[in-house]
């Protein structure tokens, strides 16, 4: 029998004997990409959460525009404001505005989707649809006259 298979050796590199060298990790270059990726996370983050006020505001203006066939659905619509009143409260609580954290808290308890507080059939009941809108839009305002100031 004869062997088939043929040894395979090491081959060198074209440019003979030579190793490239890895050009050292800069420390400052390293930070100034680490810097530029939390900014980058930050920015989204903070689209993400404005996103999701603008939603807010829409979805409870929406409920009290169209009042009366919002009464079969009122558990989707306390689902998604105390969700997003929750969502929203983690963020503030995160930033240290421990007010806004409390209004959104207190939203999140009004709308709690498991213990009703308020059925969505009278006229004041719209009112306090209509006024839960405010919140977020004080925070939207909010995020807008710090971003000035610091900015």
């Amino acid at each position: 029998m004869s062997n088939l298979v043929e040894p395979v050796g090491l081959q060198e590199p074209p440019c003979g004997s030579q190793q490239t060298s890895a050009k050292p990790l800069d420390e400052s270059v390293w930070q100034a990409w680490a810097a530029r990726g939390r900014a980058q996370d930050g920015r989204s983050s903070a689209a993400r959460v404005t996103a999701l006020k603008w939603a807010s505001i829409l979805g409870l203006l929406v409920a009290v525009g169209m009042w009366s066939h919002v009464t079969p659905y009122d558990v989707v619509v306390r689902f998604i404001v105390a969700s997003s009143a929750i969502f929203v409260m983690f963020q503030t609580l995160r930033a240290r505005q421990y007010a806004f954290a409390a209004v959104f808290g207190a939203l999140a308890l009004l709308y709690n989707p498991v213990a009703p507080v308020f059925s969505f059939t009278g006229d004041w009941q719209r009112a306090v649809v209509l006024s839960s809108a405010v919140p977020f839009i004080a925070s939207l305002a909010g995020r807008k006259v710090r971003q000035a100031h610091n900015g």
